[in-house]
């Protein structure tokens, strides 16, 4: 496959497990492994039960654990709090049996947001910003593996591989952040040189990341890098990357290639593609989205007292308030 970056797409078929096996191979993943790498693995765990088409499946991360475990026993399952304290993530954690799996296969179980961190560096414009990354994964991981879910996101338009490291920030105010959030996560992907394992199960269509529609695509999705990952799965998606500010400033700063003739690839991206995604946001959708583009705005809605109290008041009474997440099977 030379030395373009590379992706691979799998069908799950009857046979997760190889499907696993074919696209870590296929990204060249494997091949970095030895009996003392240390991997890293963060799911998408924005949600505390394993739910189709937000969180990345328990059998994916097992699957690949048990793959990875073929070659090296150093296997670190991470991720950090929910954003503004939604759940912990011990409760993702043992709500996607993860602690039984790591007990398994002699792995551990990691909160990012308990570790040590220290700043990486960007620039945004005409100003210079700072963010905490966990010390454990900048410096003692020598490979690190996102699992993300491809899904519609209701603020930025896509969220794949690139998007997934922001749950590497080990603060549950990271929302703080979001007025910077396109040249921010470009940069944590940078600093963190992730490798991606897409669990594309299912994908999420319409309203995401939390809500919209499960669509059962039955896939597994390896690539070398993040802007690889994004550019493939963007176009097997149908929603252009040219519409998402993170993908045009990936792009810009030559993390991700805009052609898809710069990759490396078993089977295009049109020959999986069933649907095309569209983004469709709510009355919630757009009364966040000012927050989300706003220093102040958000500051004004989540931190100040007008906020918390008046603020969401309004927002509930327009728009209802959040369903609080309930295990599967749980009555409604």
């Amino acid at each position: 496959m030379g030395t373009k970056r590379r992706v691979w797409c799998a069908d799950i078929g009857d046979d997760l497990g190889a499907a696993v096996r074919a696209a870590l191979a296929g990204a060249g993943v494997l091949d970095r492994l030895t009996s003392s790498t240390r991997v890293a693995i963060k799911p998408n765990l924005t949600y505390p039960y394993y739910k189709p088409g937000v969180t990345t499946s328990p059998a994916a991360v097992r699957e690949c654990v048990r793959v990875i475990r073929e070659y090296t026993p150093h296997i670190r399952i991470v991720e950090t709090d929910g954003g503004y304290g939604a759940w912990l993530a011990a409760e993702a954690f043992a709500g996607h049996g993860l602690y039984a799996l790591a007990a398994e296969f002699g792995a551990t179980v990691s909160n990012l947001c308990e570790e040590p961190s220290e700043p990486i560096t960007f620039r945004a414009g005409r100003r210079t910003y700072q963010l905490p990354l966990p010390t454990s994964l900048v410096r003692e991981t020598d490979v690190f593996i996102s699992m993300p879910v491809p899904k519609i996101h209701c603020m930025t338009g896509l969220t794949l591989g690139y998007k997934n490291q922001w749950g590497c920030i080990p603060d549950t105010m990271r929302l703080r952040r979001h007025y910077i959030f396109d040249h921010a996560i470009v940069a944590i992907n940078q600093a963190l040189k992730p490798v991606i394992l897409g669990d594309g199960t299912y994908f999420l269509d319409r309203s995401g990341p939390m809500e919209g529609d499960a669509v059962r695509m039955d896939l597994i999705i390896g690539a070398s890098d993040a802007g690889a990952f994004d550019r493939y799965v963007s176009e097997l998606m149908g929603y252009p990357w040219s519409r998402v500010g993170h993908l045009r400033r990936a792009v810009a700063l030559g993390d991700m290639p805009a052609a898809l003739t710069d990759l490396s690839f078993n089977k295009s991206p049109s020959d999986f593609r069933r649907r095309v995604f569209h983004l469709e946001r709510t009355t919630r959708n757009w009364i966040a989205l000012s927050g989300f583009r706003s220093r102040f705005v958000t500051w004004l809605g989540y931190e100040s007292w007008f906020g918390r109290v008046v603020l969401h008041g309004i927002l509930y009474a327009v728009a209802g308030r959040p369903v609080a997440p309930q295990a599967p099977g749980h009555p409604k």
